[in-house]
């Protein structure tokens, strides 16, 4: 006798429901330390505190690169990067549509255009082969995205990026501490961009950013441009520094509290990600039992770091599409949602291109002449996967009960899957 669906009157798996993603950050005292010693010193701007310097240091050393640029956020970092690699109106930048606005959004604020490959329906990232479909004469760089932490295939984008002399920028917001063939993600780009906003592997107080790179001139004009353009050393001998500006800046820079914290946050990171390995393993064995679920795929020489789960409901197996399927689930008391419903590409101002104002400025302008269509069938795999994928909660701070809930939450409702057709 099948046990009824909790939207019938049946009994919920869980009262409180378990959401996706954390909804609070995982703190400890030492955290709570950290902060209270930097409020202590009234020291709390980067301008006026050694700690922001001390983070991007320690961040630096983990990723064995030689500059880390603290900012205010993942998006700011994109942005940043893309304006120190020199990137401006007339060039556009290839990413996948299979990913957060802000990817896209970084692209918009320095005026390039948005260019969308394909993605590996697999592993959920870029896929090498569209990409060297797309590139063009215009094309200035490209933005491999790190998806749910899992890391896309560097050595074929990279590859692709080098015969075509293409700037690349990593985003590695969902995938702080995952590996490539042994290499941490984050250390193949000119330069690779990181998110520490309240739900990522390690927070700095809600939200907070870091560029990395080995490239000296690139990280100087990064701190610059996220410093609204400052220069470090005064050209002029009777005129400081802080009042002189070389180019269009921003104030993108990080605080002393948000350093302070993630400098322990980032001491925590390798554990937290080791359980949420552990977690996915867990989830990864039971999934593969249930009829019309597939586990979250993970390519070899990879260390996956699962900021989610990425599982996918198969609708031609179960009969069910995956919006009814997360909506019975809710109702059980887990909330698994697609990622990605309507992807980047198929968002109504990009398809309308709505720019700045009342312009289509910069999808259409003088100084890029070529003709950029959003539509559907643009990228069909990612468009079927945007239909398909379901994301769950593994988070570190989940107990085994809350892992054993989600999976009895699956299996009922996929039992229940007739109930739900229309």
């Amino acid at each position: 006798m099948r046990e009824k669906l909790a939207e019938e009157g049946g009994k919920p798996v869980r009262k409180d429901v378990l959401n996706f993603v954390p909804t609070a950050a995982d703190l400890g005292k030492e955290e709570m330390d950290a902060v209270m010693q930097v409020l202590s010193s009234g020291k709390l701007s980067q301008l006026a505190s050694e700690k922001v310097s001390e983070f991007e240091q320690a961040f630096a050393k983990y990723y064995g690169v030689d500059h880390a640029v603290a900012v205010s956020s993942g998006t700011t970092a994109l942005h940043v990067a893309l304006a120190a690699a020199g990137l401006g109106p007339s060039k556009s930048v290839i990413l996948p549509p299979y990913t957060f606005m802000a990817t896209a959004n970084a692209v918009l604020h320095q005026n390039c255009v948005p260019v969308f490959a394909d993605v590996d329906p697999a592993t959920y990232t870029l896929d090498p082969e569209d990409l060297e479909k797309t590139v063009t004469k215009k094309t200035g760089a490209v933005v491999p995205v790190h998806i749910l932490g899992q890391p896309a295939d560097m050595e074929a984008i990279t590859e692709v990026a080098k015969r075509h002399k293409l700037a690349v920028v990593e985003d590695c917001a969902q995938a702080n501490g995952a590996e490539y063939k042994g290499k941490k993600v984050g250390s193949f780009g000119d330069c690779s961009c990181f998110s520490f906003y309240l739900n990522k592997h390690m927070t700095t107080g809600g939200e907070g950013g870091m560029m990395i790179t080995n490239d000296g001139e690139l990280a100087k004009k990064a701190r610059s441009i996220a410093n609204h353009g400052r220069v470090e050393v005064s050209p002029y001998p009777d005129v400081p520094a802080h009042n002189v500006y070389t180019c269009i800046g921003y104030n993108y820079r990080m605080t002393a509290l948000q350093a302070a914290m993630g400098l322990v946050q980032l001491r925590r990171l390798d554990k937290f990600i080791e359980k949420r390995r552990k977690n996915a393993d867990y989830l990864t064995k039971r999934i593969k039992r249930i009829r019309g679920l597939r586990p979250a795929f993970v390519q070899k020489d990879v260390k996956h770091v699962y900021w989610v789960y990425g599982a996918l409901v198969d609708d031609e197996e179960l009969g069910v599409t995956r919006d009814r399927f997360r909506k019975a689930l809710l109702a059980e008391g887990v909330n698994g949602e697609g990622y990605c419903p309507i992807p980047v590409h198929l968002q109504v101002f990009f398809r309308k291109k709505q720019g700045y104002g009342d312009t289509k400025f910069p999808f259409e302008s003088p100084w890029y002449k070529e003709q950029t269509v959003y539509k559907k069938g643009l990228c069909p795999k990612a468009e079927k996967l945007s239909s398909q994928d379901l994301l769950l909660p593994v988070y570190q701070t989940l107990t085994e009960k809350d892992l054993k809930d989600v999976v009895t939450a699956l299996e009922k409702v996929a039992n229940n899957a007739e109930k739900l057709r229309d």
